[in-house]
């Protein structure tokens, strides 16, 4: 299974990462990072990755998205849903030959985003995306792979009738190789812990992969370790929670918004959590050998050196490099370690939570931990994995 990059603010993270052999690509992202920084990266990293257009909000214009042909508004100013149905053929050539250009690894269809699901919702991406851009690739005879991004937001993973009705749809491209699938949901807590919702999502998963089409899953948080057990053909790592999780907001202009600047979090494989820096200083006091539950990367002598590096203490902080190279060399590891035989990794997995939860015990012997920290959601994603195993 692959592991591709999420990319957004900071890439050269990424970038430098990729470059180092962590991970096995990138998915580029118009609204960080300029076209022609792009195209001036070397070739070879950009074979092995794929473009996400972000259609998601046709009119957002931000410093570097404009700087794409294919951006709606380089086409009309304002443009909008009306615009869409006049020239749809004119925006999936032009995002058809960018990609070509570029020589990216896929071929992206794009989507739009909705607060709420319209009447003909299927019908128009079919109409404003699908259909104008299988009809460039056949007007080309293009043979790189095609993938239709598809935002699947909760209420089509909770309603089954809803649900059935996208997949129905999602499998009637021959022409399509398979998607670059994205979770939208409304869960607060860090990890995901309703065990319908993930069920359901592995379900999803699993009805594509039965019809040999190839999933990218996109926007993953640490459930992309669960969810590998419904064999997608990749994941993702991305540093800044906003890059784990997709929120429509990410696209949206924040001129005049305050933000929150967060809590520093490490990642731990031998947790399967994000754990606040907070915890890993109480750790240190009250938990003997804290560090073992860290896993060992070429970072960590910064962070984990009884707290001292050079003589200084390290300064734990959100925007620290080191925190995200971190976990994308951990996870990239730990999805590379996962078995290749589908029944023989849900077994696997079974055994890392629990190992996880018996971690867990031993910490909290001396150290109280949050809803955010702890092993909350563990329970959850053994049962899910059970359950899925129950349909195979």
């Amino acid at each position: 299974m692959n592991v591709f990059h999420q990319m957004g603010f900071r890439d050269k993270w990424n970038i430098d990462c990729q470059k180092e052999g962590i991970g096995d690509g990138l998915i580029f992202s118009p609204i960080n990072m300029e076209s022609d920084k792009l195209l001036a990266l070397p070739a070879d990293l950009r074979q092995i990755s794929f473009l996400d257009p972000q259609f998601y909000l046709l009119n957002i214009e931000k410093s570097s998205n404009v700087t794409y042909p294919f951006f709606p508004g380089n086409i009309k100013s304002d443009f909008s849903t009306v615009d869409l149905d006049v020239n749809n053929d004119q925006l999936a050539e032009l995002c058809v030959d960018y990609q070509l250009n570029a020589d990216f690894r896929y071929i992206v269809i794009p989507t739009r985003y909705v607060d709420a699901l319209p009447t003909r919702y299927l019908e128009n991406l079919s109409e404003n995306f699908v259909y104008p851009f299988l009809d460039n690739k056949a007007k080309k005879s293009i043979t790189k792979p095609f993938l239709l991004t598809v935002l699947v937001k909760q209420i089509m993973i909770e309603d089954e009738a809803k649900r059935d009705e996208l997949l129905n749809w999602m499998t009637s491209f021959s022409e399509i190789t398979g998607f670059y699938l994205i979770f939208e949901n409304n869960y607060n807590s860090k990890q995901i812990k309703d065990f319908e919702y993930l069920k359901n999502v592995m379900f999803f998963i699993d009805i594509l992969k039965k019809n040999e089409l190839e999933v990218h899953i996109g926007y993953c948080n640490t459930e992309g370790l669960l969810f590998s057990a419904a064999m997608p053909d990749s994941v993702t790592i991305g540093s800044y929670e906003n890059l784990r999780m997709f929120k429509i907001s990410r696209f949206e202009t924040t001129e005049g918004k305050q933000m929150r600047a967060p809590n520093a979090r490490l990642y731990s494989s031998k947790l399967l959590q994000w754990m606040d820096y907070n915890y890993i200083e109480s750790m240190k006091s009250l938990v003997s050998d804290y560090d073992k539950f860290f896993d060992d990367t070429q970072y960590k002598p910064l962070m984990f050196s009884l707290g001292e590096f050079r003589g200084q203490p390290y300064s734990w902080h959100f925007a620290k490099s080191e925190i995200y190279k971190h976990y994308f060399e951990v996870f990239t590891r730990q999805i590379k370690s996962l078995p290749n035989d589908q029944l023989t990794r849900i077994e696997y997995l079974k055994d890392v939570i629990k190992t996880a939860v018996s971690n867990y015990k031993i910490i909290e012997d001396s150290v109280l931990l949050d809803g955010d920290s702890d092993g909350s959601h563990l329970p959850i994603w053994y049962n899910v994995l059970n359950a899925y195993k129950k349909t195979l």
